[in-house]
């Protein structure tokens, strides 16, 4: 067998966690972040990932798993590498749809359940010097120090801020095995729980799947050539600023590159007969923008 994939590649976290199969591992993590009653997860449901349009021309937005807990709460589940041009725009985005397509006309505002999305981030969120690597935002009144309410809830997990020691966490557990690399640490991080130990061995029956490791190094490969264009394009982007004396070209900079890269993935996508639901999860493009390629 070769070395071991990577935990945080999309396709093996969606394999580890996404599953009916493994709602044990996935509950384990869920608790590792959250501060809900055990009692909130004695039923939990992996719902269509797909946000509801309300019209044909609206962004559909893709997230990486969706659950509904016990009482209908509602939690996303995201896995971002890199990040890019309005991230947190788009998490909002996201949440106020998961916030929506709860209700009906005609339905009572009291029937909206709290949305939780959970980002998991391998790069710097926040500029400042800040070295905690879980964060847990709300709609929060820092005067006064008062909540408004708790229905949205926001949490981040910062990989490149993980210590190396262990923190005695389970959370330090988790996010240890999505940056984990090397045969001893999976060793190490199976004996910590009976769900890390099925998760560790996901990735190990992953890893010997050949068919699995060809879409990984496919995956892979499209990841790296995002990057490549996003890098481009901020090279391009300062470039720009400097000569207009103006930051915003860095920004627009950035963001033609990714819409750049996103329209050449799709087009090879295209080509090698994937499906337009596959192209839309991995572009973040809609269905009608790939129609129009």
């Amino acid at each position: 067998m070769g070395n071991l994939l990577k935990p945080k590649n999309d396709l093996i976290f969606k394999r580890i966690f996404g599953t009916d199969e493994n709602l044990d591992v996935l509950t384990g993590f869920l608790k590792s972040v959250l501060r809900l009653p055990a009692d909130e997860y004695d039923e939990v449901i992996l719902c269509n990932p797909n946000t509801k349009a309300d019209r044909a021309d609206d962004k559909i937005g893709i997230l990486d798993i969706k659950i509904k807990t016990t009482t209908g709460k509602i939690i996303d589940v995201e896995i971002q590498l890199k990040v890019v041009p309005q991230f947190r725009e788009r998490i909002m985005f996201y949440a106020s749809k998961m916030f929506t397509e709860q209700i009906n006309r005609g339905d009572k505002y009291g029937a909206i359940k709290q949305v939780i999305p959970i980002l998991i981030v391998d790069d710097k969120l926040f500029t400042t010097e800040d070295d905690k690597y879980h964060h847990r935002f709300t709609l929060y009144d820092t005067n006064a120090q008062l909540e408004f309410m708790d229905i949205l809830e926001v949490h981040t997990l910062e990989l490149l801020k993980l210590p190396e020691a262990t923190d005695g966490s389970s959370l330090w557990n988790w996010l240890k095995l999505l940056n984990s690399e090397e045969e001893e640490d999976f060793d190490m991080l199976a004996q910590t729980s009976p769900q890390m130990e099925k998760a560790v061995t996901i990735v190990r029956h992953l890893s010997m799947d050949e068919q699995f490791r060809f879409d990984y190094e496919q995956s892979e490969k499209r990841r790296r050539d995002l990057m490549a264009f996003m890098d481009e394009a901020t090279e391009k982007g300062i470039a720009k600023g400097k000569a207009e004396g103006k930051a915003e070209g860095i920004v627009e900079g950035m963001a033609e590159g990714e819409a750049k890269a996103k329209t050449a993935i799709a087009k090879s996508m295209l080509a090698i007969g994937l499906s337009l639901d596959q192209i839309t999860q991995t572009t973040g493009l809609t269905v009608s923008q790939i129609k129009t390629l």
